[in-house]
C-alpha cells in the first residue's frame, strides 16, 4: 500500500505535485524514502504529453552496506517500473475514448 498526499494542484498549468510520507509506503512495494513527484500535461500536436518527474532517497537511509532490496538501484528500478506501468496504463485508458 502506498499513501500519497496531494501537495499542489494547478488547473491552469495542468499539473499536480504529491508526496509519499515516511509512513505512507510499504518498503516491499516501493523501497524509497522522502518521495515527491510532479505530473504535468502539455498539448502536443493533436494530443498531449505527460511528464512525470520525482525525487526520492533509497529505502535504507543509513550508510551501506544496505539490505539488497533497499539500495539506490532497487529504489530506481522500482520507481522506473512504477512510472512505466502507470504511464502505459494511462495511455491505454486515454486511447479507449
Amino acid at each position: 500500500v502506498v499513501k500519497e498526499e496531494l501537495k499542489k494542484y494547478e488547473d491552469a498549468g495542468k499539473s499536480f505535485s504529491y508526496k509519499i510520507g515516511k509512513d505512507g509506503v510499504d518498503m516491499k512495494v516501493l523501497p524509497v524514502n522522502d518521495y515527491s513527484a510532479k505530473i504535468t500535461v502539455t498539448a502536443e500536436g493533436s494530443g498531449a504529453k505527460v511528464e512525470w518527474s520525482g525525487a526520492f532517497y533509497r529505502g535504507y537511509m543509513n550508510n551501506c552496506p544496505c539490505p539488497p532490496d533497499q539500495t539506490d538501484e532497487a529504489a530506481i528500478a522500482a520507481v522506473t517500473h512504477l512510472y512505466k506501468e502507470s504511464l502505459a496504463n494511462l495511455k491505454t485508458l486515454v486511447e479507449k475514448k
